[in-house]
């Protein structure tokens, strides 16, 4: 059994994409038009957030995992990832330290611990584990000398977002599932149906931010 919870304050509320990529993405040159763009940017980056279904932006976390009697596994899979530091590790009673904590073996995309390389045999016991971690991928942020930083955000992520963003901004003023019309008495109406499964985003961002699902989300 693992129960996951975070720790700290909050990953930062920020958009999954930049402005000026969409601007890019729109052909749009000028400010005028910033502010709403930067309110569909964070829409939509709250629609690929629902639709992946976990946490993306990196924070703290603790999980507690309890083995059972008898129990011996080859890893602690924790419940967040990507995992960028394991900080603390607690077995029962015993906190390990900053060394031992820090040789630990880990797949950080999988948010896989593993046993340490001395153990023998290399598995987990029965027990009571505690696991302080940070996991999640980084914006793109100003140092405080002014040095960008570029974040670890996946490309394909942020263009998903400005794929959604987009077509919220098209979408304004008309139906958004509506996929296509044409004159009374020469054609027929009809809409897109995929929208719905896909939390409103155009099936081409969903097809992209599959890949960060969960195994199991459907």
């Amino acid at each position: 059994m693992r129960r996951t919870t975070p720790v700290g304050p909050p990953a930062p509320d920020a958009p999954l994409a930049s402005l000026a990529d969409l601007k890019a993405d729109l052909g749009i040159s000028d400010a005028s038009q910033d502010a709403r763009l930067a309110l569909l940017l964070q829409d939509a980056s709250s629609m690929a957030l629902v639709y992946v279904g976990r946490p993306l932006i990196d924070r703290a976390w603790c999980d507690v995992i309890e083995l059972g009697c008898e129990a011996r596994q080859s890893d602690l899979v924790l419940g967040r990832y990507p995992v960028s530091a394991v900080t603390g590790l607690t077995i029962g009673a015993t906190a390990l330290d900053a060394d031992a904590v820090a040789a630990l073996p880990v797949n950080p995309d999988a948010g896989i611990v593993y046993p340490p390389d001395s153990g023998h045999p290399r598995c987990w016991r029965a027990a009571r584990y505690v696991v302080t971690y940070r996991a999640g991928y980084t914006l793109d942020s100003v140092a405080a000398d002014g040095t960008a930083m570029r974040g670890t955000l996946p490309a394909s992520i942020q263009r998903a977002v400005r794929l959604t963003a987009a077509a919220l901004w098209h979408a304004t003023g008309r139906d958004p599932l509506l996929k296509s019309e044409s004159e009374q008495g020469v054609g027929s109406t009809s809409w897109d149906t995929s929208a719905a499964a896909t939390g409103g985003m155009p099936q081409a961002a969903a097809d992209i931010l599959d890949a960060y699902r969960p195994a199991g989300v459907a």
